[in-house]
């Protein structure tokens, strides 16, 4: 790691706390998920997170799913417009795990038949849901793509998690979570085996199991207290995604592609930058906070659609930024 890099990265996360830590357009961070005006019906109320109810955790993981190749105001528009009995309808586990057992389909019995026998997908013409393997069986994963509106597989989402948790002998995510920490002491392993758990369902890869998890046990990201901080490494939840990848090409990164190895670079940048010293408050080290910071930062459609980014104020206030952070702004002036 270079001392231009961490330069950059420094003044970055200066420009992140100045502009948008703990501002509503700060997205992907547990205000977000819950608030009504935002998510629709998916929002978890600060109540339900302080019991580890069930059904809230797992309706927040399946909105979390969403937000993959697509830009983050469509996703947010697509689960406002979903009603109450829509999302009921896909995020209830235990209703989730009676259609798989009232449907006569093999192929989604587990986890492994929906991943690699399941061949869901949705009409050209039509947008209808649709299959190759049991064409005339009316399931319910059929009905789930076209109230998504993603890819005509997203519709396995909230079964896949469902079936996810019934195999780990688990009812809920909270009680996976439980079992787990029983398993072991260890707070990164704790942190490793839950992210590879939820990464068992089907679209939860490591970048949306780490989305979820650092939403509920990052601290320091917004005024919602997260309620999973402690005995877990939270530090492991970096979110590699599109907008983060770019810029660390855009700083000259030359690590390995892997999702491990760049999130190892991100966390060794934020050991080398205190925190603390940039606002009264923070712990010195945070690297969800400082991933945090390059996401939003690369974010051109996000920061487009607010109003108060700096964008929206001319090139006297690109000239006052720092010319390495100014050369990497995506929509300078």
């Amino acid at each position: 790691m270079t001392a231009r890099q961490v330069r950059v990265i420094n003044g970055i996360v200066r420009w992140y706390l100045a502009s948008y830590h703990g501002t509503a357009s700060d997205l992907g961070l547990l205000p977000m998920f819950t608030d009504r005006e935002r998510v629709g019906a998916f929002a978890v109320s600060r109540e339900e997170l302080g019991r580890d109810d069930g059904d809230a955790l797992f309706r927040m993981l399946v909105a979390t799913t969403m937000f993959q190749r697509r830009q983050d105001v469509q996703i947010l528009r697509i689960l406002r417009s979903l009603s109450s009995a829509e999302v009921a309808h896909l995020t209830q586990p235990k209703r989730l795990l009676r259609l798989v057992d009232q449907t006569p389909c093999e192929h989604l019995r587990s986890t492994t038949a929906l991943h690699d026998d399941c061949d869901l997908a949705k009409h050209k013409k039509t947008k209808k849901g649709r299959c190759s393997r049991n064409p005339a069986v009316p399931c319910h994963l059929k009905t789930h793509t076209v109230l998504m509106r993603r890819y005509g597989h997203f519709g396995k989402v909230p079964t896949s998690a469902a079936l996810m948790l019934r195999e780990a002998g688990a009812t809920s995510i909270s009680e996976l979570r439980g079992q787990i920490f029983a398993a072991t002491t260890d707070p990164l392993e704790r942190a490793k085996r839950l992210e590879g758990a939820l990464s068992r369902a089907w679209r939860v890869s490591f970048k949306i199991a780490s989305m979820f998890l650092s939403a509920l046990s990052a601290p320091d990201l917004s005024s919602v207290p997260v309620p999973w901080t402690q005995a877990m490494d939270w530090q492991h939840f970096v979110v590699v995604d599109t907008n983060v990848d770019a810029f660390l090409k855009a700083i000259g990164y030359r690590g390995s592609s892997s999702y491990d190895a760049r999130r190892a670079f991100i966390r060794r940048a934020s050991e080398r930058i205190n925190l603390r010293s940039l606002r009264k408050g923070l712990r010195p080290v945070n690297a969800r906070l400082v991933q945090q910071a390059m996401y939003v930062f690369m974010s051109a459609t996000n920061r487009r659609a607010n109003a108060d980014d700096c964008m929206h104020s001319g090139a006297a206030t690109c000239e006052a930024c720092p010319v390495d952070v100014r050369k990497l702004c995506p929509v300078r002036s």
